[in-house]
């Protein structure tokens, strides 16, 4: 039994999930997941968050928002670039790093903020999770975003096999915090964590893969 199941409908997604995982907030698509489909993560499984810390009154979910990727898709993502994790956050404060083009959600990290994915959270489940995967869709930006150079349509960079890295949509993640073990001290930079040599730490790094994950 996973610890959200309450916000699936016999393990299917409840059309709020569907739409949070398609990357919708309101009407406007922002991201999200091309063809989500549900998964059951088990216990001790490892997962990783990029976020901007929230101000007081903002409306960003900051280290339990929503989405998330595997340590196996960080791997995937330097093997196919052929490089490790500082090479990823070049250009970042800019909203210009690898990272910003391979997750690209934009609800979350692109509104032209110099903050945006400026922390980054890992966990470890202390409970079997139910959550949406797929690959990344392009985003709409129009209307949403303040900055001029950034309205249009962004579609995430293509690696392995052609196709845009795989996230985790875990809705309403904020509620079930208490399943999760932190790995990382609270509001880790990420130029700290991913610049460091080799990257991230060994032990969130080199986590085990999901059955699912290929």
């Amino acid at each position: 039994m996973a610890v959200n199941d309450a916000d699936f409908d016999d393990g299917k997604m409840a059309p709020e999930v569907w739409s949070g995982a398609l990357g919708y907030k309101g009407t406007h698509r922002g991201g999200g997941i091309i063809n989500p489909q549900v998964h059951v993560l088990p216990v001790k499984t490892v997962l990783l968050r990029l976020y901007k810390k929230p101000l007081p009154g903002d409306e960003y979910p900051g280290d339990y928002g929503p989405w998330w990727f595997t340590p196996f898709e960080y791997k995937s993502a330097c093997a196919h670039l052929g490089v490790d994790g500082r090479a990823l956050i070049v250009g970042r404060a800019g909203g210009k790093s690898a990272l910003h083009g391979i997750f690209a959600t934009l609800s979350e990290w692109y509104d032209g903020s110099p903050h945006q994915l400026a922390c980054v959270n890992a966990v470890e489940l202390t409970q079997p999770f139910r959550a949406c995967y797929g690959h990344g869709a392009p985003a709409n930006s129009l209307g949403y975003v303040a900055t001029e150079k950034l309205k249009g349509t962004m579609k995430p960079m293509l690696l392995a096999g052609n196709k845009s890295a795989r996230q985790l949509y875990l809705h309403r993640c904020f509620d079930y915090k208490h399943a999760m073990k932190p790995l990382l001290k609270a509001d880790t930079s990420t130029d700290t964590a991913f610049g460091s040599k080799g990257g991230l730490p060994r032990e969130i790094a080199n986590a085990p893969r999901l059955a699912f994950e290929v």
